[in-house]
């Protein structure tokens, strides 16, 4: 039977992707950002998008020419939801964002130091920046990137202190400039030059696979004093400590959490000892915690300088170093280099707007538990789920081996996020090894949406966990006698068949034994074994061995 042939409405169940395409072919090619209501749909993209694309994955790669919302839109029409991009706070390419950079563009964008004295939009913006912050917080010097902003906080903690030396935590990543290289682990263990003698690492405070249980109500000050360790280390030898730079929720190591009260502990080490600290919000502020605007807040320590980076424009390059007068003032030679232009500033304030009137704090914190709890319930169903963290919208999901090793599998993360990507989801793998899918999606994410990624990853988990079990299977299949090898009577024909069924018992009750005994599986994966089931050709050597059971 050809498709053509199927009643109405059966290609739709049948042949999703069919169904979509005829979805696609039926609607308009131009959509007006302004004019539209905020919502997604799936749409045919011009042509002359297709050759001037950005390239996302190594292999089989989805060429992303657009966004709305939660979504990213391929050059296939098709909409990807997007959990990784962690930019578009409020989603991407909000009509009111979008409005407030095309008004203001049309007016006046310029930042022209000694000219214009004073610019309405950027003093308003800069107020409303700072209510959200503690009372030492006093300037704003805006850059156009999060690295540029963390370059600046550097020079500033150097400037104030007069000292060199930085403290950072081991794994950290905070920029591709020449000065934040020499200060990323992540980045310097690679190059030939390595760590520079300025540059001090410390542990970072790991509650999944560090030496402490997360039960240990000791745990910050354990993890404090091996930081401390080092730190003692440095100042015997006459070392310098100007500052400490760190995210408050470590997204770069795959969501790490800092036990409660390590952040302050660390924090009020440094201040002892005449330094300052910077607080890398690039990834985890702008609202994104949820029950505060900031991720520091949330730990109860306040840092001395912060950074936030693209999230105040919604992907705008714009970026900010906040700090307190006193010490910006450190840098007065070039004070008056960071001005914010007329368009970056109108952008951010329509972010901020959208945060508060579109109370996407709550959705953080509603739906951020709401899908903590979806994913954890997952993690007792599935091995491969070693833990579950995270911070409003900010999730970490580690996959490894096995849940009791806890040894990080960076090969099946990668395959699980294709295998998502494949389903229009995608993640991104962060940690060390790579083996964190990472959910940072926008703020505006639905219950739906969460509910459309908890049910597609379940299902690729499970059917990875039946691949395993079919190679487990063939590995006894190819090492069982062949009824060919075993009888020479071509006229005994059934009693080959019997012998062969025979060994096949054989082969799968040692596979049984494997999963039994390790518990290595998930329940839906061993229900696919059950006898008499038969699978379907996609499983074909499953399917043979579970009718041999009959």
């Amino acid at each position: 039977m050809r498709v053509t042939d199927l009643p109405p409405g059966t290609g739709a169940t049948l042949f999703p992707m069919l169904a979509a395409r005829r979805l696609l072919s039926r609607r308009s090619n131009t959509l007006d950002p302004l004019s539209t209501p905020f919502k997604s749909e799936p749409y045919t993209v011009c042509s002359c998008y297709r050759d001037t694309c950005e390239l996302h994955f190594n292999r089989e790669p989805i060429k992303i020419v657009s966004s709305r919302g939660q979504y990213l839109i391929g050059d296939d029409g098709f909409e990807y939801l997007d959990c990784a991009s962690r930019t578009s706070n409020v989603g991407h390419c909000h009509p009111r964002v979008v409005r407030a950079a095309t008004s203001q563009m049309s007016v006046f964008n310029t930042c022209i130091e000694d000219v214009v004295t004073c610019m309405p939009l950027e003093r308003e913006y800069s107020k409303k920046l700072l209510a959200t912050l503690p009372s030492n917080f006093d300037v704003c010097l805006f850059t156009n990137s999060g690295a540029e902003a963390n370059d600046l906080a550097l020079q500033l903690v150097r400037s104030y202190t007069q000292k060199k030396g930085v403290v950072v935590v081991d794994g950290s990543f905070h920029g591709s400039v020449d000065l934040l290289i020499d200060i990323s682990p992540s980045a310097f263990k690679r190059m030939p030059t390595g760590k520079k003698p300025w540059v001090h690492v410390v542990p970072c405070p790991d509650m999944y696979r560090g030496p402490y249980s997360p039960n240990d109500p000791d745990a910050a000050e354990k993890h404090f004093q091996e930081s401390k360790v080092v730190l003692d280390r440095v100042l015997a030898r006459n070392g310098e400590l100007g500052g400490l730079i760190c995210e408050p929720v470590f997204v770069v190591h795959g969501v790490t959490i800092p036990p409660p009260g390590w952040l302050n502990k660390i924090y009020n080490y440094i201040h002892m000892h005449g330094g300052l600290v910077v607080a890398d919000e690039i990834q985890t502020g702008m609202g994104r915690p949820g029950t505060h605007f900031w991720a520091f807040q949330t730990m109860g320590a306040i840092p001395d300088i912060i950074t936030a980076g693209k999230p105040m424009g919604s992907g705008y390059p714009i970026a900010a170093v906040i700090t307190s007068r006193r010490i910006a003032n450190s840098l007065s030679a070039v004070y008056n280099n960071y001005h914010c232009s007329p368009v970056a500033a109108a952008m951010g304030l329509s972010v901020l707007d959208i945060i508060h009137s579109e109370r996407l704090m709550n959705n953080a914190v509603v739906l951020g538990e709401q899908f903590m709890s979806l994913l954890k319930e997952l993690r007792t169903r599935h091995i491969y789920i070693g833990d579950v963290r995270g911070l409003g919208l900010i999730i970490g999901v580690d996959i490894v081996c096995g849940r009791d090793s806890k040894k990080p599998s960076p090969e099946l993360a990668e395959k699980i996020s294709y295998r998502l990507k494949d389903q229009q989801v995608i993640v991104a793998n962060e940690g060390e090894s790579k083996n964190v899918l990472t959910f940072i999606p926008p703020l505006c994410l639905t219950l739906s949406d969460i509910a459309n990624v908890i049910t597609k990853l379940d299902k690729v988990l499970m059917e990875l966990e039946v691949v395993q079990l079919n190679d487990i299977q063939g590995i006894f299949r190819e090492a069982q006698p062949q009824p060919s090898s075993i009888f020479h009577d071509d006229d005994d024909d059934d009693d080959d068949e019997e012998m062969f069924q025979t060994c096949s018992r054989v082969s799968l009750v040692k596979c049984f034994y494997i999963l039994l005994s390790f518990n290595h599986y998930s329940a839906q994966a061993r229900q696919l074994l059950k006898p008499g089931l038969v699978l379907g050709a996609e499983h074909s050597p499953l399917s043979l061995c579970s009718t041999r059971l009959q």
